[in-house]
């Protein structure tokens, strides 16, 4: 599957972002020399699932975020949001399951999300609430309001 469109802004918003998806390529592809832009694979197996490359991202969000500016983040969670409001359902739910619950589960070990969480669009915050329903896990006051 070629990268989206989206996705390559959402990684041309910072350095942290795409050193993190290089590694993942390199990773993915199991050598640092191969070719990484993701843009025209050979196969469609070139490249990781998108939804996995969001997971990366969504962590390295979280445990990175010092490394980038307010309007940086403010930049990465509404790429994110137009996705989860106007993309088409495989990247709704790439974005939800890759990068929302990464990021969910970043906050888990300590990551503090309440600097981004005013940053965060509507369809974001409501699937986190409704994630963490689901899983069991006690939404802080700072999320409902």
């Amino acid at each position: 599957m070629a990268t989206p469109d989206w996705y390559r802004a959402l990684v041309a918003v910072g350095d942290a972002l795409a050193e993190t998806d290089r590694a993942e390529l390199a990773y993915w592809h199991g050598a640092a020399g191969a070719d990484l832009d993701g843009t025209a694979p050979a196969h469609e197996y070139d490249v990781p699932p998108i939804t996995v490359r969001l997971g990366s991202l969504g962590t390295a969000f979280a445990q990175r975020s010092a490394e980038l500016t307010p309007e940086q983040s403010g930049r990465v969670l509404r790429i994110l949001e137009d996705v989860l409001t106007s993309g088409s359902e495989t990247d709704r739910n790439a974005v939800a399951t890759g990068f929302v619950e990464a990021l969910l589960n970043a906050w888990d070990p300590g990551h503090d999300l309440r600097a981004v969480w005013r940053l965060a669009g509507p369809r974001t915050r409501e699937y986190c609430r409704a994630w963490n329903e689901f899983t069991g896990v006690p939404t802080p006051d700072w999320m409902t309001e």
